[in-house]
């Protein structure tokens, strides 16, 4: 990791460790709207192993807690991640969710093991929102379902398109904070998107 790398992580751990006591008062209703445009695009498949990167106070459970095997969250801030875990605590879901301080860039997961995975509003707090695509693809499963969004006041729709464009097989919306994407991973096609990339074609 480069010096600049972890100097960008370092002020969003801080920021968020911040805002951690608040955050759902200011940006809860604005996540769980986002969340519900997600589910009505997404196709509605239960069970099964979530994983949430940048899961912050663990709003996402709130939907998934009780359908899901297991919930995984992962965020950098420790002071969301306390929020998270009282969440669970409420939901009574201390039993399937699981809460780890973990950087996006270097998910600590074997490889092709989750179902599903969710990366809301994390893009743009992150140094290479490329790599953390790529980890996204490296520990989901063949055939599992992705849900990516991007703060429109940091991507333009090209940008995002071609952030997300590895993936091949993808269901875009516009929604007034976000660009939203549900995206199919099909490993044989993300590699050969990924060696055209490489060789120009």
């Amino acid at each position: 990791m480069t010096e600049d790398s972890w100097d960008i992580k370092k002020s969003v751990i801080e920021h968020y460790d911040r805002l951690a006591g608040i955050y759902d008062s200011l940006y809860g209703e604005e996540q769980k709207a986002k969340i519900k445009v997600i589910f009505k695009i997404m196709n509605a498949e239960v069970g099964g192993l979530v994983l949430d990167i940048g899961c912050g106070t663990g709003l996402l459970m709130e939907y998934l807690a009780a359908e899901s095997e297991c919930l995984v969250g992962v965020d950098l801030s420790i002071e969301s991640l306390k929020k998270a875990i009282k969440r669970s605590r409420r939901l009574g879901a201390e039993h399937t969710v699981s809460l780890i301080r973990a950087d996006a860039e270097n998910l600590p997961f074997r490889s092709e093991i989750f179902d599903r995975v969710f990366a809301l509003t994390l893009l743009q707090n992150i140094p290479s929102p490329r790599r953390v695509l790529m980890e996204i693809v490296r520990v989901a499963k063949d055939g599992s379902q992705i849900a990516v969004t991007g703060l429109r006041k940091y991507f333009t729709a090209g940008e995002f398109h071609r952030l997300v464009s590895i993936f091949r097989e993808c269901k875009f919306s516009s929604e007034d904070h976000d660009f939203v994407a549900i995206l199919k991973v099909n490993k044989q096609r993300i590699n050969i998107g990924l060696e055209k990339n490489r060789i120009g074609g």
